[in-house]
């Protein structure tokens, strides 16, 4: 009977504790993977047109439609961090950027960087 009482209010600590760390993480999810998510479907943008702006002839509007494509998925990416070349044999598409995220205690900078290249037929 002593080892109980002993034992009173020491699961209601670890319960504490536990919905604070499930709180912690659900929150960082939700302000996190958003940006990774647009992230990844950047990098794809980024394979796509470097695959089929080998078959366009202008640079230009291959740049204007990743731009356009990269304000769509709300990313910071400026004119001048964007690179579309083409040598004899492939293009290369290079793009970075960086984004804050607000997590209230502190700001995280998200940082991509990003080549992609393909043949030229």
């Amino acid at each position: 009977m002593r080892s109980r009482e002993m034992q009173r209010g020491e699961g209601r600590v670890g319960l504490i504790i536990a919905l604070f760390v499930v709180g912690l993480t659900i929150f960082l999810g939700v302000k996190v993977i958003p940006v990774r998510v647009s992230a990844y479907e950047f990098r794809d943008v980024l394979r796509e047109e470097a695959r089929y702006g080998a078959v366009r002839n202008d640079d230009a509007s291959v740049a204007k439609r990743i731009i356009s494509k990269a304000h769509e998925l709300e990313i910071p990416l400026k004119a001048s961090n964007l690179s579309v070349r083409r040598t004899t044999g492939e293009m290369i598409i290079s793009a970075e950027y960086e984004q804050a995220i607000d997590l209230k205690f502190t700001t995280y900078v998200y940082r991509f960087t990003a080549q992609e290249r393909a043949p030229l037929f």
